[in-house]
């Protein structure tokens, strides 16, 4: 880590940065918050409007976020902020590999830690001829989607929101600036945000990707490792169903990743 990073008993350095209107809060908590919606909302409907969600969420999602840039938020989100490609872009699929790994090495080794059956993602919920098109509709929200809205609101509104509580505006202090108060809390607020059974494997993931952010200082290179597991846990659905067996001969499934 860069020497100019904090310890855990250093104050995070209060900036005289420019003056903000308003708090700041919803370009990052209103896309998230959007999603969150759609799912509960969506959870309420017939089985047929499943099809539909893959895309409406994720879209209606996206918008916001385009238009919320539009209007000059995530000024982190250029220049340094959004440097990628080369070496670096390399290096941040690779890590994006190893993640995967590590999100599901525990399940393949431990069969106690998986869910119980049902409720995995079903590419056949809008019958066979539409197969294709619903991994399509999944590929955009889950790999391309999720990693940029929950970047934005994890990696650079909380983790900088729990510096800047009660001190400052958040947007005066840089991203990937590392404290330990700011890790310990987005690594909780990540957990939270999943389901029980994942915790287990929230923790080591969110860790390591922070590290890797404070070493990389963009949000493109951790939504490009974020979108690269999201993306390997789909292709292994899809094409690895034959890769892992359990004890008794059967194949392992990795459907209920995704």
């Amino acid at each position: 880590m860069a020497s100019d990073h904090s310890t855990e008993c250093d104050p995070v350095p209060v900036s005289s940065g420019p003056e903000h209107e308003g708090h700041g809060w919803w370009p990052y908590v209103g896309p998230y918050a959007a999603f969150l919606l759609m799912t509960e909302f969506g959870g309420r409907l017939p089985d047929a409007a499943n099809p539909f969600l893959l895309f409406i969420k994720p879209a209606l999602v996206l918008g916001l976020i385009l238009w919320f840039r539009s209007r000059g938020a995530y000024p982190e989100w250029r220049g340094v902020g959004a440097r990628i490609g080369g070496v670096g872009g390399a290096l941040d699929i690779l890590m994006g590999l190893v993640l995967t790994a590590v999100w599901v090495a525990p399940f393949l080794m431990i069969p106690s830690m998986r869910p119980e059956p049902g409720g995995e993602f079903d590419p056949a919920m809008a019958g066979e001829g539409f197969v294709s098109l619903i991994l399509v509709l999944r590929l955009f929200g889950y790999a391309l989607v999720t990693p940029v809205f929950e970047e934005l609101f994890i990696r650079s509104f909380v983790m900088r929101m729990a510096d800047a509580w009660e001190v400052e505006d958040f947007r005066n202090l840089p991203i990937a600036h590392y404290t330990a108060r700011s890790l310990l809390v987005t690594i909780v607020v990540f957990t939270a945000g999943h389901v029980p059974w994942e915790w287990w494997v929230c923790v080591p993931w969110i860790l390591l990707s922070s590290l890797w952010f404070y070493y990389r200082k963009s949000l493109s290179a951790v939504m490009l490792v974020h979108a690269v597991t999201n993306g390997a846990l789909l292709a292994l659905a899809i094409w690895g169903g034959e890769l892992f067996h359990d004890a008794d001969g059967s194949a392992f499934s990795f459907w209920f990743f995704v």
